[in-house]
């Protein structure tokens, strides 16, 4: 009978493992529709690997995000610099800023998503592109953005001022036609619409990005209150995160790691067709995915120039949102 008994509980302590096993934490991602590292993270298992279901909850525009965020309808977000957020923060939204999600990194691994352009047609010195930029229409998503910020630190580069040309506020899926159209004379312009311009000989690149604001941060990723509450969950998808974004940075370097992404990427945010993510190019964070906040370019930097525009409402205390501290501890973890 002793035996039995035994044997009993000794089968029973190997069931009760899985049997008691948590379920995985859930976490609600926002994102809008575009390609981003969280998506492979999931296909590839990192998320799991630390007990965390994702649920991608989609946003027709980035400005909705920030209220998403604060208000806890999602937990995690990407979320962009500019007037929207920094307004947001001022307002008291608790958000926390806890890694980089896009860096504007020179040579980055994925290549440069963003560019200046300019028609084809109305490149008359290539070398002089403020002779060719002056008096001309450039369209922006919208002021106060990130790209706003950029197009305007271009014209700073080059000798001129927002005044010496018309910017325009208009939906990035709307720049394309009517710059093939010649409703628009230029844009700030991202992939994969960047690429299919090029590619059709509708524009040419003035300047990248990472050569405009060199190791800016343009995108974040952001938890809600509810969620940093959460510390072991918050650093254990601050994690799985940032292994995501190391494979992602070693797999775009090569052609077959690129194919892998791709069809990811084609399986969250449908292209024409898988082949268009092997082609375009994929923004990371930086290897350390560390937000540049003072140095050059900074956030601080980005905060104070729209300020300067009068673009910020109140006075947004960025160090109380900014958490670098979990991206420590998830990476040294």
């Amino acid at each position: 009978m002793k035996t039995l008994i035994s044997a009993v509980l000794a089968a029973a302590v190997l069931i009760a493992p899985a049997s008691l096993a948590h379920a995985a934490d859930k976490v609600r991602f926002g994102s809008i529709r575009v390609p981003v590292q969280i998506f492979v993270g999931m296909k590839m298992g990192f998320f799991e690997e630390q007990g965390i279901e994702v649920e991608p909850v989609f946003y027709k525009s980035g400005s909705e995000i920030a209220p998403a965020l604060a208000t806890d309808q999602v937990d995690a977000a990407f979320t962009t610099s500019g007037a929207a957020l920094f307004n947001a923060l001022a307002r008291g939204a608790k958000i926390t800023i806890v890694a980089e999600a896009l860096a504007l990194e020179p040579e980055a691994p994925g290549g440069d998503p963003t560019a200046i352009v300019l028609r084809s047609d109305l490149i008359k010195n290539p070398q002089k592109p403020a002779e060719d930029l002056k008096g001309k229409t450039l369209a922006t998503t919208a002021p106060g953005q990130i790209l706003d910020i950029m197009i305007k630190a271009y014209l700073k580069k080059i000798g001129l001022s927002p005044s010496d040309v018309k910017i325009v506020g208009m939906p990035m899926p709307d720049i394309v036609p009517a710059l093939s159209n010649g409703a628009l004379d230029g844009a700030i312009v991202i992939d994969p619409f960047l690429s299919a311009l090029v590619e059709a000989g509708k524009v040419k690149v003035l300047a990248r990005s990472s050569e405009i604001l060199p190791n800016a941060s343009q995108a974040f990723l952001a938890l809600s209150d509810s969620m940093r509450q959460r510390q072991d969950l918050s650093v254990r998808f601050v994690r799985a995160y940032l292994k995501t974004n190391g494979w992602m940075r070693q797999a775009l370097a090569s052609p077959d790691g690129r194919k892998e992404i791709a069809a990811i990427f084609q399986e969250f945010v449908p292209a024409r067709s898988a082949e268009v993510y092997e082609l375009i190019a994929l923004g990371t964070a930086s290897a350390s995915a560390e937000i540049n906040v003072d140095g050059e370019y900074g956030l601080k930097w980005q905060l104070q120039v729209l300020k300067d525009e009068g673009l910020i409402k109140g006075d947004p205390d960025l160090d109380a949102h900014l958490d670098s501290d979990l991206l420590k501890r998830a990476g040294q973890e």
